[in-house]
């Protein structure tokens, strides 16, 4: 699949989770806050609660991010809903409930040209297959009922699952994987196939098979070349928070950039006349 934005002088900035310098991410506060910054993209992360509904969170339990316990396959909708996901923001802000996705979908609707990339969180490890697809499943047809599958790239470390949603719904969506390759796992389908967008991870394979994963998380041009060359954007992880690294990325190719501070990457690009 060729990149409808590989060659284009304009830079796309994605709100990671929203907005996490003020400790923010996945809620809807977080996701109004890169919107009015000027991103064009947010990402997120779905999980599926006990009763089969849609939940935005990075982790697979909510200790982190709320004031609450317990994983969120086994807590029901009622029981996240009563949770505060604000209760770390700096500054604090008052008490808001973890977002369903039908959420952030309403708020698509409501913003003409938002794209979003939305990561699907339960992944079919064994035991866990059928959980993880009608996560899967219940994510695509919301996305589909909302009218919005134009403009979501659909997004795992799962290999399995990113090829489970492909070769059911096919170019219904965009795709995005991670490069190096080996890192989204054994597939069936050559990820070179469908995926549109590759989130690069400074990872190698070492001679005695070993993953080393380096602290830099600059990857090497060559990187960014064999991708292009693919027709996939390359896309670097949002560990990469140096703006002079970020320039280097854009001379290389790139034109998304995934960030945990929009306000300062949107303004940059901004005043180098690289956004809309």
């Amino acid at each position: 699949m060729r990149s409808e934005y590989i060659g284009i002088k304009n830079v796309i900035v994605s709100g990671h989770r929203g907005e996490r310098v003020h400790k923010t991410e996945n809620t809807m506060t977080a996701f109004k806050s890169a919107i009015a910054a000027g991103c064009e993209m947010l990402e997120t992360d779905v999980h599926m609660t006990k009763d089969g509904r849609l939940v935005l969170m990075h982790d697979e339990n909510v200790e982190r991010t709320t004031d609450g316990k317990g994983i969120i396959r086994n807590l029901t909708f009622e029981e996240i809903k009563s949770l505060n996901a604000l209760i770390y923001s700096e500054p604090r802000l008052s008490p808001e409930a973890p977002p369903a996705l039908s959420e952030l979908l309403t708020l698509a609707q409501d913003t003409p040209g938002l794209l979003l990339n939305i990561e699907l969180k339960d992944y079919p490890e064994p035991g866990q297959e059928a959980f993880a697809y009608e996560c899967a499943d219940k994510t695509c047809d919301m996305i589909i009922e909302y009218g919005l599958s134009d403009r979501v790239w659909i997004n795992s470390f799962s290999g399995k699952l990113l090829e489970y949603v492909w070769k059911k719904y096919g170019r219904t969506f965009k795709y995005h994987g991670f490069y190096p390759w080996f890192i989204l796992g054994p597939m069936d389908t050559d990820p070179e196939e469908f995926i549109d967008i590759a989130c690069m991870q400074h990872r190698y394979v070492n001679e005695n098979g070993e993953v080393i994963k380096y602290d830099e998380p600059m990857c090497p041009k060559e990187w960014f070349d064999y991708l292009i060359s693919k027709g996939i954007m390359p896309l670097m992880a949002p560990s990469l928070s140096d703006i002079e690294k970020l320039d280097l990325s854009v001379q290389y190719g790139s034109r998304m950039i995934n960030t945990d501070d929009p306000v300062t990457v949107v303004n940059h690009y901004r005043k180098l006349g690289l956004l809309k």
